[in-house]
């Protein structure tokens, strides 16, 4: 079987690295949203001078909104967690490299694949972080990969 080229390689490890940087933000983002709606103690409506007509809108907007919201942020987790699919591609991709690549054991034709073979391919000219997260997520030993920051 001949070895996978360097720039679809590189194409997928680029994408899946924003998968990882997208999937790293999603459940602080959704918290995010949850924690506004439940700060009513910042918050006043409708007008700057705190009352108990403004307590009580600021109830009704985040009775309104908690569910919903919250709902979201359990989804966001749910998303963030369940990666199984992305791993198993990450696995199928580092699995025919190592079995086309040169070195005396995977982790050496791997390590020769990241650092070697593509040196000159990547954007920034360092393996993607995201990349070598979700590789390291595979089970795979990324210690010697040259990353970006």
């Amino acid at each position: 079987m001949a070895q996978i080229d360097t720039d679809l390689y590189r194409t997928i490890a680029d994408a899946y690295a924003l998968i990882d940087v997208a999937l790293s933000g999603v459940t602080a983002n959704a918290r995010t949203a949850v924690d506004a709606i439940v700060d009513v103690d910042t918050t006043t409506y409708p007008d700057a001078t705190p009352s108990i007509s403004d307590a009580d809108a600021a109830l009704e907007i985040e009775l309104a909104l908690l569910t919903p919201f919250n709902s979201a942020y359990v989804q966001a987790q749910t998303i963030s967690l369940n990666v199984a699919n992305i791993i198993g591609a990450v696995i199928s991709v580092n699995k025919h490299v190592i079995a086309n690549g040169s070195g005396v054991d995977d982790k050496a034709k791997l390590d020769n694949w990241i650092n070697a073979q593509m040196l000159g391919e990547w954007t920034d000219e360092f393996c993607p972080q995201g990349w070598a997260n979700l590789s390291e997520d595979a089970g795979y030993n990324v210690d010697d990969w040259s990353t970006s920051v």
